[in-house]
Parts: structure tokens; sequence; C-alpha cells
């Protein structure tokens, strides 16, 4: 299976599968618990997201965008943020409520030293457990340990924490988003996962 640079006619299946494999996720659910919303054609809930990281992050994925991997390079602090492309209908304001929640918490547990940002790894259902998401890390865990730079990631699920240190990830911090239940009850929980150079 080829690894390569996503480009923008991969747009549809990099949806798909995106969609596909965080179907059943609790973050994406929490934030999506809408079938309706979720489940929209070509995967279009990944939509405004894949767009901008087609401009700015340049996925990795497989040679038929079965997998793809999300990394953000690493950032100096202070550094702008990037451009926001919106190309899609804007979000309700039930889902501008959660989204409020989730950033500002996941803001604060990320080092402040700059890392590779793993900010989301999917394999399409069909394609699971054959090594195409460890193929993925290694692209760019190779690099970081040649730059001698640190790499962090979220998860929200706890197989996912025993799968993640297999490749030198330890819990950092752990969150539960909204435990106050402001919106009616409490969200899921997080994990933020370091990996520290050799």
């Amino acid at each position: 299976m080829t690894i390569r640079r996503a480009g923008k006619p991969d747009f549809r299946n990099l949806c798909i599968t995106a969609m596909r494999a965080f179907a059943d996720d609790p973050v994406m659910r929490w934030l999506y618990p809408d079938n309706d919303d979720y489940f929209l054609p070509n995967g279009a809930v990944f939509a405004n997201s894949m767009t901008n990281w087609l401009a700015n992050q340049q996925p990795w994925c497989t040679d038929d965008a079965a997998a793809l991997a999300i990394w953000f390079p690493p950032v100096e602090p202070g550094t702008p943020e990037q451009e926001w492309i919106n190309t899609g209908p804007p979000p309700r304001q039930d889902q501008l409520a959660r989204f409020a929640l989730i950033g500002p918490v996941m803001a604060e547990n990320k080092p402040t030293e700059p890392h590779w940002y793993l900010q989301l790894l999917a394999t399409h259902p069909d394609w699971q457990r054959n090594g195409l998401g460890a193929q993925l890390m290694q692209v760019v865990l190779k690099q970081a340990d040649e730059q001698g730079v640190p790499c962090y990631l979220e998860t929200e699920r706890p197989e996912l924490v025993a799968y993640y240190r297999t490749f030198g990830f330890d819990v950092r911090s752990d969150w539960v988003i909204d435990p106050e239940a402001t919106l009616g009850e409490v969200g899921p929980k997080m994990w933020g996962m370091y990996r520290p150079t050799p």
C-alpha cells in the first residue's frame, strides 16, 4: 500500500473515510449527535475541515484514500493561526455551543513547546486492522525523531490509549468535556498523549 500526500482529487474519498471511521467516536457524536447531521452524503460532516486540511496540512493518505492522517507541523508560540476557509453551511447554535466548550479545554492541555500534532488518524472500517494507521503514523514519527521534535495527540477511546502507547506516546493529561453538564449532560472523556524526543 502506497502512502502519499493527499490532493484535491481525493477530497470526497477522504471525507467518506473520516466520516465512516468516526461514526461511533464519542467526541464526534457528542458534537454531531443527530444522525441526519452526521451521515450527510459524501461525508459532508468533514467537508469544512477537509477543505482546510488540504489547503494547509496536506494530509497523508493511502493511495485509495481508505486511510488518512492529519499531522500539523511544529510551530513556534505566537505564530498566527491559518485562515479558516468556510465552504459549507454555518453550524447551528447547539453545535456552536459544543465547539465553544471543547476548543478551550483542548487548547489548555496542549504542550506549549513546538511539536508535531496528530489531529486525526482514520481508516475506513472495511480496511481497519491491516496496519494502515501504523504506516501513516510512522511517516511523521520518523521525521519527528530526525528533527528531535516531540509529538502530541488527543484520543477519546481507552483502547486507543493502549494503541498509541505502542508508538511511544503516553498519557500527559485527561479531562472531561463539560463536566458541569451545562448543555444537559456531561461530555465525553479525552486523553492528551505525548511522545517525547528519543
